[in-house]
């Protein structure tokens, strides 16, 4: 969609249209987006400060599921009913609420299930279902979280401190590669519409893809322990002797391999050639702590590789443009 700025005020002094001619061109306007901005802020926090109020009248599940299903149907209708932009930022907020909560009930439903893998089951596919249907990205971005979650991968936080953790590096490696691939694949074949979200959720995987190498690198893995390996630590001790293991530097050089095949294969100051990049660097900064520390001589050999890389950088960045992401 094109859009022109005129300043009707100039063009009528300057003569070249007249008052009729200004006001016709007047009406044309789109409204004022603050306007709809503020008036979606509130509707927003109105939204919350009623749920929140309800539910510490009602504390309980069902009353937070009965919110959610709520905050779906007002999103569904607004995507329905609304027209232009007016309500957009609020529909995309309870379909955000919606969607969340109902993943939160089927959590805190199933919390106390021996088999985890159900109930992260269900909210990846509550996830994918919300994203498909109101063509959210962000969502989208969250259904392929939860798909990480399936294969063990999440995240902690306690005070000061946040936690990543991947418990299945080369399974989550496979399935993620061949997810953002399949996706990136996909999108030129989709309409405007998809195209961002589907974009998004290839972006993403590539991330996952990148944390599973990232902890690989550090601690190998044992192919399966996720599912397989017993609770009890004597056990869980043997089964580990006896698993499939892969040492950390297959990881290692195994993510510099494929960093370097992205930088190289796709276009320059592309996602994924910026991406690349800074993980690269995430990986250098790692392996040189965890290998040779904060001490004089490895300073002197960290400043010669850093100097080796920003002329292989300036290199990189003067070559043609091929490829987009």
């Amino acid at each position: 969609m094109s859009r022109i700025t005129l300043d009707l005020d100039a063009l009528m002094k300057n003569g070249q249209i007249d008052d009729a001619e200004a006001a016709r061109l007047k009406g044309f306007a789109l409204p004022e987006p603050k306007t709809g901005l503020l008036v979606n802020i509130l509707l927003i926090f109105g939204a919350i400060s009623v749920a929140g109020g309800t539910i510490a009248l009602v504390p309980n599940a069902g009353t937070g599921l009965f919110l959610a299903l709520l905050a779906l149907g007002g999103a569904e209708f607004l995507r329905r009913s609304a027209t232009g932009n007016s309500l957009k930022t609020l529909g995309s907020a309870l379909n955000l609420m919606g969607t969340l909560g109902v993943a939160g009930w089927i959590g805190w439903e199933f919390r106390e299930v021996d088999d985890g893998t159900m109930p992260t089951v269900l909210i990846a596919v509550v996830m994918t279902a919300s994203a498909i249907w109101f063509r959210s990205a962000l969502l989208a971005a969250f259904a392929v979280l939860s798909l990480g979650a399936i294969l063990g991968s999440g995240t902690g936080y306690w005070h000061a401190s946040y936690a990543l953790f991947v418990e299945e590096p080369t399974i989550t490696i496979i399935v993620f590669s061949l997810l953002s691939a399949g996706l990136y694949h996909t999108r030129e074949r989709l309409g405007d519409a998809w195209r961002n979200m589907t974009t998004i959720a290839a972006r993403t995987a590539m991330f996952m893809v990148n944390f599973a190498f990232w902890v690989g690198s550090l601690w190998g893995d044992r192919v399966g322990e996720h599912w397989f390996a017993p609770d009890r630590w004597s056990e869980r001790s043997e089964w580990r002797e006896a698993a499939m293991s892969i040492p950390d530097y297959v990881f290692t050089l195994g993510w510099v391999a494929a960093l370097a095949i992205v930088i190289f294969k796709t276009r320059r100051n592309s996602f994924l050639s910026i991406t690349s990049i800074v993980f690269l660097t995430i990986h250098g900064y790692t392996q040189y702590f965890e290998y040779l520390g904060a001490q004089p001589e490895t300073l002197v050999l960290g400043g010669l590789v850093l100097v080796g890389l920003a002329v292989a950088g300036a290199r990189f960045l003067m070559r043609p443009e091929t490829e987009s992401d």
